[in-house]
């Protein structure tokens, strides 16, 4: 139970290396509120609805069933946050689970309509390196801060803007539609990266 690598030894250990990533970790998720939460459910939900969506879309299936997975995902994204908050149930799990659920969702999504060429392959690899990029620094935040940042506005609304993006794909809109969403959503997506990592820096050098 004491052997090296052990959750009891990382415990043992962060009392000599406090900023051991390891020990932010463990120390982020342990004993922080229940897991099954109907928040927490919601986000779940999220990444097989989104799935399921990414199905229909690679097996040429109805539009109309894609569309209605795609929604009801956005929908649990929508609710998750509120429900945490008004239940009194916002927990470090919620945390991960919020902004997980968004990433693989997109990249489900984002596969099958790149495959069906619905989607050109450098928007999902913008996608996928700028969430890349904040999963990196959400590590290096649990690091030095101990605990999990929630997620922020910018970030979310570079979700919905992916989320408008792949609707519009999925429904093979007029060009210069596709143009203006791919665009708004690449700025977005840039400059929620950007407030990121003034972010970091900011909260790294506060716990310096």
């Amino acid at each position: 139970m004491f052997r090296i690598g052990s959750p009891v030894w990382y415990l043992f250990k962060c009392d000599f290396v406090p900023r051991d990533l390891n020990c932010a970790i463990l120390s982020s998720f342990s004993m922080q509120g229940p897991y099954w939460t109907l928040a927490n459910l919601l986000s779940i939900s999220r990444v097989p609805l989104s799935g399921a969506a990414a199905v229909v879309i690679f097996t040429d299936g109805p539009v109309i069933w894609s569309l209605a997975l795609i929604l009801a995902a956005g929908l649990t994204d929508l609710l998750d946050g509120q429900v945490a908050r008004r239940t009194n149930t916002v927990s470090e799990w919620g945390k991960i689970l919020d902004p997980a659920a968004d990433k693989i969702s997109a990249a489900l999504l984002g596969i099958a309509l790149v495959w069906k060429s619905l989607l050109p392959f450098w928007v999902l690899g913008a996608i996928i390196l700028r969430d890349f990029l904040i999963v990196m620094g959400g590590f290096f935040l649990t690091r030095y801060l101990g605990h999990v940042q929630m997620s922020n506005l910018p970030g979310k609304i570079a979700a919905t803007a992916i989320g408008i993006t792949f609707i519009l794909a999925l429904l093979k809109a007029d060009q210069i539609v596709m143009d203006i969403a791919i665009w708004a959503t690449i700025g977005l997506l840039g400059l929620s990266l950007l407030i990121y990592a003034a972010r970091l820096f900011g909260l790294r050098n506060r716990s310096n």
